[in-house]
């Protein structure tokens, strides 16, 4: 495949000193915000956009990810990535989960705002896919951080792409992996949706899911 990582990058686009209205109508906090290095960047090619900081599994900056503030003109992408950057060699928040304290399972989301939600709630092993199918490259990070016989909740979004790629991801890991699957009640949730009353409902579920 020729390409076994991406490179980290040579800069850092400065955060916001205050957060935009954009992430706190999100229901994001401050603290949040920081610990993700949120902003809004006002020059070169993602200017205009949220920028998400996405780091490797060694925490080294690989890419920024751009986010337009709300829906988007048309024509215009939502989300915006750097040319040659490949987020399939990737998950996003790998670093932090690894180094979360915890014997709670590691839960798969699809987009970064699912998994900042997820870790804002206390939910600290969390990573997200950056889409709705697991790449080959992603299935072996996390054979290589995680033991064999580990708990994993899949969480994707209820859809018809998000149950196809939960049933991919259990079909791959649970010969290996404690693989459960979390559906939502209505089509179309996905886990920036869940109210802090329905996180706190699913939590007993992850402490204690069963294999």
């Amino acid at each position: 495949h020729g390409v076994a990582s991406n490179p980290p990058l040579k800069f850092a686009i400065p955060p916001m000193r205050q957060p935009h209205p954009y992430l706190l109508d999100r229901g994001l906090e401050p603290t949040t915000i920081a610990e993700f290095g949120l902003g809004f960047c006002r020059t070169g090619s993602l200017a205009g956009r949220i920028v998400i900081p996405i780091h490797n599994a060694e925490g080294q900056l690989v890419a920024y990810a751009g986010r337009w503030p709300g829906d988007p003109p048309d024509g215009i992408p939502k989300y915006k990535l750097p040319k040659g950057f490949r987020k399939s060699l990737e998950l996003f928040n790998l670093d932090r989960a690894i180094a979360a304290a915890g014997d709670g399972p590691l839960v798969v989301v699809e987009g970064y705002f699912g998994c900042i939600h997820l870790w804002q709630a206390g939910i600290h092993r969390v990573v997200a896919l950056m889409g709705s199918a697991l790449s080959q490259f992603q299935e072996a990070l996390i054979r290589r951080h995680m033991p064999v016989g580990d708990k994993i909740l899949v969480l994707l979004d209820e859809d018809l792409s998000g149950r196809a790629g939960r049933a991919d991801i259990v079909q791959r890991l649970g010969a290996n992996y404690r693989v459960a699957v979390y559906q939502f009640e209505r089509e179309g949730q996905q886990p920036d949706d869940l109210s802090a009353m329905q996180l706190e409902l699913i939590r007993p579920r992850i402490s204690v899911l069963k294999p």
